[in-house]
């Protein structure tokens, strides 16, 4: 048996957690490919249990009336009629009526990606929410994301990409919709993606930019982003001129906000660069110029790590990537690649496994997987970081032999 529900008019879904009654909104067969797990407010764990009270009603209604109906009137056939004259039975069943369709408007929701899973769902406004598939908490507030969304008319498309050309050179990492968008993207969805995803957005205002209603969502998605993220968010508005002199009209909507004129493309890329609220890195030689000699280009990952942080490290690393804190009556336990890692059950050493287990979590080696900070996972800069330990190590082995071999 098939029931189907209706979406709003972007393809969301209405769910409902059955612990703290809040909804949200999912689009299914889109995004991860495992199931809803988890509520996105109180992050309840379950499967199967998201429906709508109207959902589940009118399942109830449905199936009944799909399943059990047909066989009710088997039955009443069946028996209905007399048996001589001593008996006579008269059958009729009463099945509950179906109830409507429940209808999904839009509501005020945000739209909202778990980049850990690839998962797009609609929410309620919150500082603090679960992945609805992994369960791990994501604070709304931050983000790491830093690209820089380059907002424009298609008619200014080869004068825009001369820009983005110039920012990746510098090391930026500029989204324009011709090359972020996979073919196939509901726009406005892929437009909200990119602009949760940067850091800043730059509006240019061209005499041919209009106001129209794409241009006026990229506005009031900035406007969201920025609420959100503070000055870890920049609206940088240029506004340039023709060759007769004529200039684009700035929107009403960000005309709260500071905007800029530059006289020259090169006046507004150093506009753009000043405003966005990351920075290119330390000027130093090229890779493969002769007789330089050119310090690290990054701060030392593992630098003051301390020896109980590196050995979670390492050991994670060379094995799953999974680490386990396990807290049990009178003590605690920290494993990862198989082995135990807390050598003495007192609350000396276990504070010092500890500790270099939340110095992982603070510098983002590490990330919390479950809800209790019980599971971890090592992630990227966590591999990069193990890897710089590792080096290290042969260094110093190397200048060991170097010197047992000079005595």
């Amino acid at each position: 048996m098939e029931i189907s529900f209706p979406t709003d008019s972007d393809g969301f879904l209405s769910q409902e957690c059955p612990s703290c009654d809040q909804p949200f909104k999912v689009v299914f067969g889109e995004g991860s490919e495992k199931p809803i797990s988890f509520c996105p407010y109180c992050g309840f764990g379950g499967r199967g249990c998201w429906w709508t009270r109207e959902q589940a009603d009118y399942m109830s209604a449905a199936a009944t009336n799909i399943v059990l109906g047909p066989e009710l009137k088997k039955l009443e056939r069946s028996l209905k009629g007399s048996f001589g004259n001593l008996l006579k039975i008269d059958v009729k069943s009463n099945l509950p009526d179906v109830p409507t369709v429940p209808i999904d408007v839009n509501g005020d929701f945000e739209i909202r990606s778990f980049r850990c899973c690839n998962e797009t769902v609609k929410i309620e406004p919150h500082e603090k929410v679960f992945c609805v598939i992994c369960g791990q908490e994501v604070d709304l507030k931050m983000s790491d994301s830093k690209k820089v969304f380059l907002s424009h008319k298609g008619v200014d498309k080869e004068f825009v990409i001369d820009f983005k050309d110039t920012l990746e050179i510098l090391g930026y990492e500029p989204w324009i919709d011709e090359d972020a968008m996979p073919a196939g993207t509901p726009l406005e969805r892929g437009l909200l993606k990119g602009m949760h995803d940067s850091c800043g957005v730059v509006f240019f205002i061209t005499p041919s930019f209009k106001d129209d209603g794409y241009l006026e969502t990229e506005i009031n998605y900035a406007i969201q982003e920025k609420r959100i993220k503070g000055n870890k968010f920049a609206i940088i508005t240029l506004q340039f001129a023709d060759d007769n002199g004529n200039v684009g009209e700035i929107p009403e909507l960000i005309k709260t906000y500071v905007w800029k004129k530059p006289r020259t493309h090169l006046h507004a890329l150093r506009e753009v660069i000043r405003a966005l609220p990351i920075q290119v890195g330390a000027v130093d030689w090229r890779e493969g110029i002769d007789d330089v000699v050119s310090p690290p280009r990054m701060k030392s990952k593992a630098r003051e790590l301390s020896n109980e942080a590196k050995t979670i490290l390492l050991e994670a690393s060379a094995g799953d990537g999974m680490i386990m804190h396990n807290r049990y009556m009178g003590g605690e336990q920290i494993q990862a690649n198989g082995k135990s890692l807390i050598p003495e059950n007192n609350q000396r050493t276990i504070a010092l496994w500890v500790g270099g287990l939340e110095d992982l979590i603070r510098r983002r080696y590490i990330k919390d997987i479950g809800q209790k900070r019980e599971v971890f996972e090592v992630t990227r800069e966590g591999y990069e970081a193990a890897d710089e330990i590792e080096e290290g190590k042969k260094g110093d082995a190397g200048v060991t032999k170097g010197a047992a071999n000079l005595s």
